[in-house]
């Protein structure tokens, strides 16, 4: 028989930040088949990822399938856990690839559905562009979120664990027969949230590494953009009047004949 779920943390939410994204490069291309197959130009790889201080992505994701375009083989993909959860592949083209997450099974949590853009191209201003192109390496990915309301309380004790963060750190041991420590030596402590400032310059965006200072930087570019597309719309809307008086005029003009 089944085991009986686990009871709820009433009022709980535990909130995990993951990428989701693609690296691209021109053909031909260390990883990739040399020579490519016939036509394709770029190889990729479409992943999941987690954040670079976050905790172990495998303590709530156990399975990602990862939809390609029909015209790959084996266009459904699934990968498990311990991943990486990720699918390389050769191409020409960009397209959506549709991702579906499934959850450990004692979160009692339905799978969920995301989707990326493959995007091969260089992007980003003329030093960006020229930098993925001189490097050969595109990374265009964004931060998701996911969001457990009220997780059971098996779920809630993995989420809440310290050995999640182990996968950060060094094992090093104290003896023999002594149980060995886990010791983290990076530069940015391990947190499930986003750090406040990166570390070191990253590839996110074609920015920066992903932190709480780059999205700042990126919702503050999104507000500037729309700022400058509701001027453009204003001095579109005061033409199209503009062109309707005019339009008026010549068909009064025309009448008057």
């Amino acid at each position: 028989m089944p085991a009986a779920p686990s009871k709820r943390v009433k009022g709980t939410q535990i909130r995990r930040h993951f990428l989701i994204g693609n690296t691209a490069h021109v053909l031909p291309s260390p990883g990739f088949p040399d020579p490519p197959p016939d036509g394709h130009t770029k190889g990729w790889t479409v992943y999941v990822r987690p954040l670079p201080n976050g905790p172990d992505i495998t303590t709530w994701l156990k399975k990602v399938q990862f939809k390609l375009h029909h015209t790959y083989t084996d266009a459904s993909r699934t990968i498990e856990a311990p991943g990486p959860f990720e699918v390389s592949e050769t191409g020409y083209g960009e397209f959506g690839v549709e991702i579906r997450l499934y959850f450990a099974q004692e979160s009692g949590e339905k799978a969920v559905y995301r989707e990326h853009y493959l995007v091969l191209a260089a992007y980003g201003s003329d030093d960006q562009r020229a930098r993925q192109e001189r490097e050969n390496k595109i990374v265009a990915e964004r931060l998701e979120t996911i969001e457990f309301n009220e997780p059971t309380q098996e779920f809630f004790k993995t989420l809440t664990s310290e050995e999640q963060f182990n996968w950060l750190k060094v094992k090093k041991g104290r003896g023999k027969g002594k149980k060995p420590d886990f010791i983290f030596e990076g530069a940015v402590e391990p947190t499930a949230q986003l750090p406040e400032k990166a570390s070191e310059p990253g590839q996110a965006g074609a920015g920066g590494a992903w932190s709480v200072q780059y999205e700042r930087q990126v919702l503050a570019q999104l507000q500037q953009s729309a700022a400058a597309l509701d001027h453009s719309i204003e001095q579109e809307k005061r033409a199209m009047e503009e062109r309707r008086r005019r339009l008026e005029e010549v068909g009064g003009a025309i009448g008057a004949k």
